[in-house]
């Protein structure tokens, strides 16, 4: 989360690091069937909105002025793949290897992937088929649909950076705003967007949350509102109580005030920073974050394939300790990941992608 060379652009958020870390714990929560740790969070699709919007605040402060100034889309574009792609490709992986777990009578085992289907996940394609609407747009990392859509804003932001004023982008948060109150109403909620039949309302959900996490972060770095603060332990009070209290009626409407109103918390979460017994564990969670959302689904699987299930998408004999045992696992998995495999692939890569336009550029105008 820094960038530049100023104080300013050095500046580490560990409050959002916090609200990070809760949303990716919420989201594992709720695809935990049939537990009651799983219905702890039954609002946690909104995390993904909370996951764009701070996205857009983080990634304005490290790569505006930089695009701006004249940074390429091209290594823009490369710098947000090399931070997604080594974790989203484990994930892969980890799912692919389930076809080698041989079928137990009495335990579900997932369908085999096709060549289709692994040739498209290790691009990061969605799939699309006409004759199935409801097929999920990432078969093998189901989470992978906001990483898409993640990207898609990203290389939007790229482009636009340099002629993003107030009121184009006042406009473009408006005219996400308006797509996303459409599909939340069409849809009865706001949890879309992971499947051919609503991809559309996942448009309106990155189109307004990422940039709208820009407008919030202009309005940080201008110390605008001034008045809009929360400390950080009322922050993550309010995230667990979006994701936790349930309406029971009226969903639509209290998906998008809810949304709407997230960008606030994300500009008066920024302002305060936790204390010390509070930041190192706010920076691990934001650290872990990433991993626990992209790995969980995967390491699931596995538990739904090595245990004995009475019916398909209910644990029998998991239980809630298990459930906790599960979200344990995912975590310590998602902490491992990120200091032994992801940060130093990531540096590796970066090096090599550096180096590779170094060598472009040194080369000779006719041979480029």
């Amino acid at each position: 989360m820094t960038g530049g060379d100023s104080r300013a652009d050095k500046r580490t958020f560990h409050t959002l690091d916090g609200l990070r870390g809760i949303a990716a714990l919420a989201v594992v929560f709720r695809h935990i069937p049939e537990n009651a740790i799983g219905n702890l969070t039954p609002e946690s699709y909104l995390a993904v909105d909370l996951f764009f919007i701070l996205s857009g605040f983080v990634l304005a402060h490290a790569y505006e002025a930089r695009l701006r100034a004249g940074m390429g889309i091209v290594d823009f574009f490369a710098a947000r793949l090399i931070r997604l792609y080594p974790l989203y490709l484990v994930a892969s992986l980890i799912t692919l290897l389930i076809v080698f777990v041989p079928a137990m009578p009495g335990h579900y085992h997932p369908p085999a992937p096709t060549l289709r289907d692994i040739v498209f996940a290790l691009f990061f394609v969605p799939q699309i088929d006409a004759a199935q609407p409801n097929l999920s747009l990432y078969p093998l990392v189901g989470p992978a649909w906001s990483l898409a859509f993640e990207l898609a804003a990203n290389l939007v932001f790229s482009v636009v950076a340099p002629y993003l004023g107030k009121w184009l982008l006042a406009l473009i948060v408006a005219a996400g705003a308006a797509l996303l109150i459409a599909a939340a109403w069409y849809f009865d909620s706001i949890d879309v967007g992971y499947m051919q039949a609503n991809v559309w309302g996942g448009i309106g959900r990155v189109g307004f949350g990422f940039f709208a996490g820009v407008a919030a972060y202009r309005l940080w770095r201008a110390e605008a509102l001034p008045w809009l603060r929360i400390p950080p332990w009322a922050a993550i009070g309010v995230v667990v109580a979006i994701f936790a209290v349930e309406p029971a009626q009226y969903q639509a409407l209290r998906d998008t005030v809810a949304i709407l109103l997230m960008p606030a918390l994300v500009l008066a979460s920024a302002r305060n920073e936790p204390g010390r017994w509070l930041a190192r564990p706010f920076a691990i969670a934001g650290g872990a974050s990433y991993g626990i959302y992209v790995l969980h689904k995967p390491i699931e699987s596995w538990f739904e394939t090595l245990l004995p299930w009475r019916r398909v998408l209910v644990y029998d004999g998991l239980g809630s300790w298990g459930a906790v045992a599960l979200v344990a696992l995912v975590f310590v998995t998602a902490l491992l990941l990120d200091r032994f495999y992801d940060r130093p692939v990531r540096q590796r890569l970066t090096a090599m992608w550096r180096g590779v336009r170094e060598d472009y550029h040194s080369a000779p105008r006719v041979l480029r």
